[in-house]
This record gives C-alpha cells, sequence and structure tokens, in this order.
C-alpha cells in the first residue's frame, strides 16, 4: 500500500497542472457597483442619480476612516494617487438631498504563500500555516485545497476555509487526521481578493511524518555548589504534547556567550548535567525535541536560557574547600585542568612555617643532632659513675684490719653516720647528674662495712 501511495503521489506531482487539479483559485467577486483600484492610481468616482447630471453643482461626503467632503461641478469626483486608506463609501449630494453612494476598494495583490503542515502530536490533526510578510486587506481570504492520497479512493478532494489570526500574523487551516492514519496528503493554499489571487506550490506529506512537537517548555539552567564546571539543565514538556501514550527525546546544545559554536547532546531524560562547561563564563542553553520513534521532526529550539556554573565564594582562601567531602567528589574534568595549569611557588616567613612543609635534608640533620646528643649524655654518666666507683674500692682496700686469729675475733660495733665528710669526692659531682652511689652503701668485695673505721679506734 506505501509502494502505490508514492507511486500515486510521484505522478500527482509530476503533472503540469497540479493546482487545477485540487481546485481553481480566482479573485473574489464584489459587487458590480463598486470601483477597484491600486495604491497610486487615479479615479473617477461618478454620482449615479441623473438627476445629478449637467452642471449642477454636487457635495461629495467620504464616510471613511476620516470625513471628508468636496464640492463639484457635474456628477464626477476625481481622485488621484488614491491609498489603502481611501477604501470606504463616497456618498453625493444634490441641495442637501442624498443622489447616491459610490463604494470604493483600494486593495493590492496578495503574495505568493509558502504554505508549510505539521502536527503537534500523533493524536491531533494537521495544521497547516502560512505567515505572511506584510499584513493583508479585510478582504484577502484563504483556502486550503486537499487531496487525500489512498487506493480506495484517488480522487478524495475537498477543501478548507482558512482563518488569519492577528494574534499570530498567519493564516492557519485544520487537516483531520486520525490517530494511526498512514496516507499521504496532498494541499496548495489559494489567497485571493478583490484585485488578485496567488496559490502556493503544493506540498506532500505523510500523516506521520510531520508529526513535530512544540519546544520544551520551563528550561532551567542552575550551577551545582562545589562544581565550578558543571551547570544543571531541567525542562518540561510542552502542553499540546501528550506524553501520556507517546514520549519524547531531545537534543541539548550549548555555547559560552562569546563563542558562536554550539556543543551538541542527545538526552532521553528531562534534566541533565553539563560536566565540561567554562569556570565563571557565562552559557546559553537550548533544547529541541522528537517523536521518541522516530516518525516525526525536531521541533524548534527553545528559547535561549543563560546560566553560569559554580563560583567559589571570595571569603574562601584559594585551594581551601569550606566541605571536605568536596576533595573526593571531584569531577575528572577538573583533575585535568589541574595537570595543565602552571606550578605557582609560595614562600612564607621562617617563624610561621608549617611543620609539615619540612624538608628532607633539615629532618635528617635535626634528628641526627638529637640522636648524638642522647648518646654524648649516656656516655657522660657511664664516664662519671665509673669515676665515682673507682677511689672506694681504693679506700676499702687500704684502710683493711690485719688478720686476727681465730680466737681474738671479737665481735664489733660499727658505726655509720648519717652524713658523709664534706671531703668526699661526690662534693664534686653536678647536682643535674643521677645519684648512682648512695651513703652507707656497703662495698661488695668487702666482708665487713670500714667506711666508719677511724672513729672506732679513736672512741
Amino acid at each position: 500500500m506505501l509502494t502505490v501511495g508514492c507511486a500515486l503521489l510521484a505522478a500527482l506531482l509530476a503533472a503540469p497542472a497540479v493546482a487545477l487539479v485540487l481546485g481553481s483559485c480566482r479573485p473574489l467577486e464584489m459587487a458590480n457597483d463598486t470601483v477597484i483600484s491600486l495604491p497610486g492610481a487615479t479615479v473617477t468616482l461618478i454620482c449615479p442619480g441623473k438627476e445629478a447630471e449637467g452642471n449642477a453643482t454636487i457635495q461629495w461626503v467620504y464616510s471613511g476612516l476620516q470625513h471628508r467632503r468636496w464640492t463639484t461641478t457635474g456628477n464626477s469626483l476625481l481622485l488621484r494617487a488614491v491609498q489603502l486608506n481611501d477604501t470606504g463609501n463616497y456618498s453625493c449630494f444634490l441641495d442637501d438631498h442624498l443622489v447616491g453612494t459610490v463604494p470604493l476598494l483600494v486593495d493590492v495583490p496578495p503574495e505568493e504563500p509558502k504554505l508549510s503542515c505539521a502536527r503537534k502530536n500523533p493524536l491531533v490533526s494537521a495544521t497547516c500555516e502560512w505567515f505572511p510578510s506584510s499584513t493583508p486587506s479585510p478582504t484577502t481570504k484563504a483556502v486550503l485545497f486537499v487531496k487525500k492520497i489512498n487506493t480506495t479512493n484517488p480522487n478524495s478532494g475537498f477543501q478548507l476555509p482558512c482563518q488569519y489570526s492577528q494574534k499570530f500574523r498567519s493564516f492557519s487551516c485544520q487537516v483531520e487526521i486520525l490517530e494511526g492514519d498512514r496516507n499521504y496528503h496532498v494541499v496548495s493554499l489559494c489567497v485571493s481578493n478583490s484585485v488578485g489571487s496567488k496559490s502556493s506550490s503544493n506540498v506532500a506529506f505523510h500523516s506521520l511524518k510531520i508529526v513535530r512537537p512544540d519546544p520544551p517548555v520551563n528550561l532551567v539552567v542552575s550551577a551545582i555548589p562545589g562544581r565550578p564546571r558543571w551547570l544543571k539543565v531541567s525542562w518540561q514538556d510542552p502542553e499540546s504534547w501528550d506524553s501520556r501514550y507517546y514520549m519524547l527525546k531531545f537534543e541539548l546544545r550549548y555555547r559560552p556567550v562569546w563563542s558562536k559554536t554550539f556543543t551538541v547532546w542527545p538526552v532521553a531524560q528531562h534534566q541533565c548535567i553539563i560536566h565540561d562547561a567554562l569556570r565563571g563564563v557565562q552559557h546559553v542553553v537550548q533544547l529541541r525535541g522528537k517523536e521518541d520513534l522516530e516518525t516525526g521532526q525536531w521541533s524548534e529550539w527553545s528559547a535561549e536560557v543563560t546560566g553560569t556554573p559554580w563560583i567559589e565564594p571570595p571569603s574562601t582562601p584559594t585551594g581551601i574547600l569550606e566541605d571536605p567531602t568536596q576533595v573526593s567528589d571531584e569531577d575528572y574534568d577538573d583533575e585535568e585542568d589541574l595537570y595543565n595549569q602552571p606550578v605557582k611557588a609560595t614562600s612564607f616567613p621562617a617563624s610561621g612555617q608549617d611543620p609539615s612543609s619540612i624538608s628532607l635534608p633539615t629532618f635528617l640533620v635535626a634528628g641526627g643532632s638529637l640522636v648524638f646528643g642522647l648518646l654524648l649524655c649516656v656516655f657522660i654518666i657511664l664516664r662519671l659513675k665509673k669515676t665515682w666507683k673507682s677511689p672506694a674500692v681504693r679506700e676499702s682496700k687500704t684502710s683493711s684490719p690485719p688478720p686476727y686469729s681465730l680466737g681474738q675475733l671479737k665481735p664489733a660495733f660499727i658505726l655509720v653516720p648519717l652524713l658523709t665528710s664534706a671531703g668526699s669526692h661526690n662534693s664534686s659531682r653536678p647536682d643535674n647528674t643521677l645519684n648512682h652511689s648512695c651513703p652507707g652503701v656497703r662495698d661488695p668485695q668487702s666482708p665487713y662495712d670500714t667506711s666508719n673505721r677511724d672513729g672506732l679506734f679513736h672512741s
């Protein structure tokens, strides 16, 4: 069926007089007594009454937008270089009695229309429109000739009236198409007025291929805190699209405000995130939609909406994030920019230097000095201990008593002084060293305590 329809359509479009097949486009018929003229022409109006013939004095009154009067000798009124605002009724009076009225219509031929047809969604009829470059005259009318191409009735032609909208400045016609209709249609628009007529070229379309939604609406572009290269974009389906039965897919395009080149992304949801926006630069974003099953056409691009990525507050020091989680969440695009940025060296005063910034050589020197100091202290302590121990041993050896016989051995009472003598070698010991040698401690090499021997013999 599709092949037959295409063949019939091709044959119809190839015919030299296709416009006659669809319908005849003629100027509008006007009343016989109406005087018709083009702008800039000279027009002569004649009072219709017989009593106005001859050299009678006739008064003329124009009842159009501007109330005007003329007085002529004879029944004719000459108007030079008439314009569109001269259109109206001209009444002639003889002795204050109305003799007759002459209608004047100043008009321009219509321009050749350029027709386009589309369906807002697959559930509605097709709308064929024409947008004239200038406002048409009030007498201009438009008629749409339609021929439906199918196998059951090849001569199914009809015509539809078209209405002019002052709001949209267009002529529009509604062609009824049922849901699921897969037929071809051939249409032509005839525009005519009192001074001429013009017909558009024939437009052929498939019922499903002309589905063209309106642009997406409620487009919002917003920044994402902590993301200096991201932009969040959200939108909604147009009101004319019935999303209960048919889905839309979208294309998003964006550019910096100073650029003329767009980056285009296909998207399937009603929101997305731009990851490669320029830092601190305002961007222009637009969207368009199309039926998800590729049965129609792309909509027009939506109106431009601008947005700027998140900018770090001035109070925050450079390189320090207020939120610690921002470090782990940084996007990969930022890492690439980080590698491409030049490294800047920053110097700080020595008194306020951060410990984490100390170099390795400095750390090694400080650590080595500390270890050397500890070893030196240990060596001094051991040396002093050995020095204090040697005189005590020598003194104990020189003051030991002579040997006694077993029978002469008597118990001896030993008095241990509470304080050491002032001349003890311990007086030369530093105060800040450890006290390894305590008073009254028995020498491990002698079985007797001889530290108070002299006091015993002199008593």
